[in-house]
């Protein structure tokens, strides 16, 4: 049996997947969303799933306590409004615009026969249901734990492991990501994250080139992650 220490990291940014949704696309009509407007709100009739085509977008609900815990950040190639299909028929989750997003409008109706018909699109859907799945299990560990470092550097060794790619003093990570993207997936402000990578740059973790994020030392990015003192720093 895998320990929790074994498992593998994902990444909480699910982006640029490999994934061919054209089979759905030719129902879908193009929606654009603004900066921080809602795509939907949880417990909102679940009448039309949305495609990224740009830009990413958030998914949080809100605890009993009123506090809105930030689940995922979902970007090209990956479908949200999905999750309530087809038992609640209402939207689960809320989605919120990160940044500027265009977004394919599909109905509903047109994602369960896709299901039902194509294997493909139930392929893809699987998987992407899986991944979501295990990035909400270590949101869920994430959140007993009170270590702003030890989130963010759970996060990094995600991207890492999923966007990885080696250069000559580290490992790239592919996509890029704002410091305050980042705090809303870990709960923190932007500062505390501006704070957080201070440190880990001054402790040579990480550097940024071009806005991308290398981790230099993935030894000690993933110590902190679990909990431990970093070696050598």
């Amino acid at each position: 049996m895998l320990s929790r220490h074994d498992r593998a990291v994902v990444s909480a940014w699910l982006t640029d997947l490999d994934f061919d949704w054209s089979a759905l696309a030719a129902a879908g009509r193009e929606v654009w969303c603004q900066r921080d407007e809602a795509v939907f709100h949880e417990g909102e009739p679940a009448e039309m799933v949305y495609l990224v085509s740009e830009g990413r977008v958030r998914l949080s609900t809100f605890a009993i306590d009123g506090r809105e815990r930030h689940l995922m950040i979902v970007g090209t190639n990956g479908i949200v409004g999905d999750c309530g299909l087809p038992t609640a028929g209402r939207y689960v989750v809320s989605a919120l615009a990160c940044s500027a997003v265009r977004l394919l409008a599909i109905p509903a109706k047109t994602l369960l026969r896709g299901l039902e018909r194509e294997p493909a699109v139930a392929r893809q859907h699987a998987a992407l249901t899986s991944r979501r799945f295990r990035v909400l299990l270590q949101q869920l560990e994430l959140q007993a734990h009170n270590s702003a470092s030890r989130r963010v550097c759970h996060h990094l060794v995600g991207l890492s492991n999923a966007y990885g790619t080696p250069v000559d003093d580290g490992t790239r990570i592919g996509i890029t990501y704002t410091q305050e993207e980042m705090g809303n997936i870990c709960g923190l402000s932007r500062v505390s994250v501006s704070n957080i990578f201070s440190r880990l740059r001054r402790d040579g973790i990480v550097t940024l080139q071009q806005r991308h994020t290398v981790v230099k030392d993935p030894a000690a990015l993933e110590a902190i992650a679990r909990g431990q003192k970093a070696p050598g720093v």
